[in-house]
Parts: C-alpha cells; sequence; structure tokens
C-alpha cells in the first residue's frame, strides 16, 4: 500500500502545516499581546517618569521660593538693625537734651529768650527788630 502510506504522510503534513499555522497566528497574536504589553509598560514608565518630573519639579521651585524668602528676610533685619541703631543713637540725644533740660542754666536761659525774663537788677533795651534796616538808612 505506498499509496495510502503516500496519502497518510501527505495528510500528517497538510496537518502539521495547518497546525504550524494556527500556532504561528496563536504565536504572532503572542507576540502581538506582548508588544500591546510592551507599550503599556512603556505608557506606565512615560507616566512614572512624567509623575517623577512633576514632583521634582515643584520641589525646586519650593526651594527656590524659600531661598527668596530667606534672603527677603535678611534683607528685613538688616534695616530694622540700621533702624534700631538709629533710634538708639536718638535716644542718648534725647536723654541728654533732658539732662539739659533739667538743668537751671537751660531754665533761666529759655525764660530769657522765650519770655523776655529778666533779674531784679537787670536792664534791658527793646530794639525793634527793624531797627538795625532804619540806622542804616539815616545815616
Amino acid at each position: 500500500d505506498i499509496t495510502t502510506a503516500q496519502k497518510e504522510r501527505k495528510k500528517k503534513k497538510e496537518k502539521k502545516k495547518t497546525n504550524e499555522a494556527a500556532a504561528g497566528m496563536e504565536t504572532a497574536a503572542a507576540v502581538s499581546d506582548v508588544k500591546i504589553e510592551g507599550k503599556a509598560k512603556k505608557i506606565r514608565m512615560n507616566w512614572v517618569k512624567l509623575v517623577g518630573l512633576a514632583v521634582a519639579a515643584v520641589f525646586i521651585v519650593m526651594v527656590a521660593m524659600s531661598v527668596k524668602n530667606i534672603h527677603g528676610l535678611q534683607e528685613e533685619e538688616k534695616a530694622l538693625m540700621k533702624k534700631n541703631a538709629e533710634l538708639l543713637q536718638l535716644k542718648e540725644e534725647l536723654l541728654l537734651q533732658l539732662d539739659n533740660v533739667n538743668s537751671d542754666e537751660f531754665i533761666e536761659e529759655q525764660a530769657r529768650k522765650e519770655l523776655k525774663l529778666v533779674k531784679g537788677n537787670e536792664l534791658i533795651f527793646y530794639f525793634p527788630d527793624d531797627w538795625e534796616a532804619k540806622e542804616e538808612a539815616n545815616e
């Protein structure tokens, strides 16, 4: 039965080709699934990288704002220290003036200038403000 054996071999070859074709389709499907999974992994990796980059950017912005704030506070501190030094100097001057105001000489001087007071045995000569101008015109 050579002919039957040949027919059986042909059937086996065809069956083998069909199985290989089916397996090839399954392999192609599996490969495409792997490609899809690979793309999904790439997309997930891209999202992870994007989120990581966004977090890093926010962190950098926050650090920059903190540095700017610290610098501004240092400048404000310098200005306040300068103002404090000026106020301390003014305080010292006012304390000296207070000591002077409480002295008898200062009180007497102010009474003579502002109130035009004199001691009991003193003479006062009063000249009007424009007396010098009139005196020069008469000469």
